[in-house]
């Protein structure tokens, strides 16, 4: 290991005091802040690039869902739509195709329910998304295929961007791995795709210029476009025209790795990511993949938060991504992790940090953790996205509960306080404490696996705290299959929150 001279630790003295400032969410945000939230906003949701639910106060609300497959006869894929007001939400959903035109349906969903959708609206076409527009901001839509290979929920964006980013993108053994790109405008859409292997940055003349069509698919196996056969895959879309929605399906076949995964895209570069369902055992393989997209090379902590009072400030591990490549770090192998579950925080720490620029033409890094669970000679994998800068809430929503197949809720206390949590189902009553769960205790920057009962597993959740947190849920995969499809929570939003997200 390289000598550290006094400059360097002095400099890493600084940074850690920064990362002390953000990793807890502020209890207490002044005028000043608010004032700067109300300008820096792009929406309801701040620049955060987080999907989130807004609340009744917004008259109207959007979903653009990634994409399911819509002509494989064992799969099947639903959209759920939840209304958590007290009055019936209108509206309508569009679904895209790859090879026919859009088609619409009406949507009526009575108070304090939730509707199951068929996500390819009946059609047959290679590969199906779905715009959802409706009536009212307290609703919320989420996507879930039903796979062989494993079942697995995806999150739905809440606007299209004309940036998309994935950090693992698998092709080892031949797995699969495709991208489906949404354009729901009218008018066409060109973006330019690059991708990054253990080799270096690709930038292929056959990927600059594609064009999507108004109101359609088009979808990229990333095997056949030189990236066979790679463990490390990165990729960057970017709009040279109009804006649109990403999305990745992964069939994982070997070299470790098993199962079915899917999920909505990163929609841009972030200074933060929150995980809040690490875990270090004999039976889980767990890695961390780091993807830089800018063209200048970006340091970045890493943070493992158990809620110990020895361990919240421990130094955390600092990490150099180089420009344009991506850096995988295997936390099972790391000696300084002990077994069992703790919360991630990845954060950018550039010469600004500090500072804290907040230009959003900066860009920092895309942050994806890769889960593989074992149980004898079986394997069961999964992708997720951290949770991005500006995400952490009092109160998140879990639209498709946990299914049938059973499942659990992660919680991580994203603050230095301890807090008290309630976790409710929404039904025709409105939202109803499920016994037991009324008030439940978690430590400051401390991490809480919470088993849902069977009686409330498909009912729509709604998570509450008096601080910040950050809510993910872990789905069995069904089938009979060994692991859990891994997925955030969607945050409530009610006014602008300050964040760094870069393009």
């Amino acid at each position: 290991m390289k000598k550290i001279d006094l400059r360097f630790l002095i400099a890493l003295c600084i940074v850690l005091a920064g990362l002390v400032a953000i990793v807890f969410v502020n209890q207490t945000e002044n005028q000043e802040t608010e004032k700067l939230s109300d300008t820096k906003s792009e929406n309801v949701f701040g620049i955060s690039s987080m999907p989130s639910i807004a609340g009744a106060s917004q008259l109207s609300s959007s979903w653009f869902c990634p994409g399911v497959p819509g002509s494989e006869k064992a799969v099947t894929s639903e959209l759920v739509v939840v209304n958590f007001s007290d009055v019936p939400v209108t509206g309508k959903v569009t679904f895209l195709s790859s090879d026919k035109p859009a088609s619409a349906a009406l949507l009526v969903i009575q108070p304090f329910t939730r509707s199951v959708i068929d996500a390819t609206g009946g059609r047959k076409s290679k590969y199906i998304s779905a715009v959802v527009e409706l009536d009212s901001g307290a609703t919320a839509v989420e996507q879930r295929i039903i796979h062989p290979a494993g079942d697995s929920v995806s999150l739905c964006a809440n606007k299209p961007s004309d940036s998309w980013f994935f950090a693992d993108g698998f092709t080892g053994s031949d797995s699969l791995f495709n991208i489906l790109l949404s354009n729901p405008f009218p008018d066409a859409t060109v973006v330019d795709i690059s991708f990054v292997t253990a080799e270096g940055k690709r930038d292929p003349a056959t990927l600059k210029g594609i064009i999507i069509e108004p109101q359609s698919v088009f979808s990229l196996a990333m095997g056949e476009q030189g990236a066979r056969n790679e463990i490390v895959l990165a990729v960057s879309v970017r709009a040279t025209s109009g804006r649109f929605v990403a999305g990745k399906l992964q069939h994982f076949l070997g070299r470790g790795r098993l199962g079915y995964s899917t999920s909505l895209g990163a929609a841009s570069t972030s200074r933060q990511w929150w995980f809040a369902g690490g875990q270090k055992d004999l039976d889980t393989d767990e890695q961390l993949v780091v993807f830089n997209p800018t063209d200048q090379d970006q340091a970045v902590s890493v943070a493992f938060m158990t809620g110990k009072s020895d361990e919240i400030f421990r130094e955390p591990l600092v990490l150099t991504i180089p420009a344009g490549r991506v850096t995988t770090l295997s936390t099972s192998n790391l000696p300084a992790i002990t077994d069992g579950r703790y919360g991630i925080v990845v954060s950018s720490i550039t010469s600004d940090f500090v500072v804290g620029n907040q230009e959003t033409s900066r860009e920092y890094v895309v942050v994806e953790q890769v889960m593989s669970r074992k149980d004898d000679k079986k394997t069961g994998t999964t992708t997720t996205f951290g949770a991005p800068i500006g995400s952490p809430s009092k109160m998140w929503t879990v639209p498709n509960g946990v299914t049938a197949a059973g499942g659990s809720i992660v919680v991580f206390n994203a603050t230095s306080l301890s807090t008290t949590l309630k976790i409710s189902t929404l039904g025709p009553a409105g939202s109803v404490p499920i016994e037991g769960l009324e008030q439940i205790a978690l430590g400051a920057a401390a991490v809480l696996v919470i088993k849902i009962p069977a009686t409330s597993a498909e009912l729509p959740l709604l998570v509450e705290a008096d601080n910040e947190i950050i809510v993910q849920r872990e789905i069995n995969r069904g089938h009979d299959l060994v692991g859990v499809s891994i997925v955030l929570g969607l945050p409530h939003r009610s006014t602008g929150m300050i964040g760094e997200t870069g393009k």
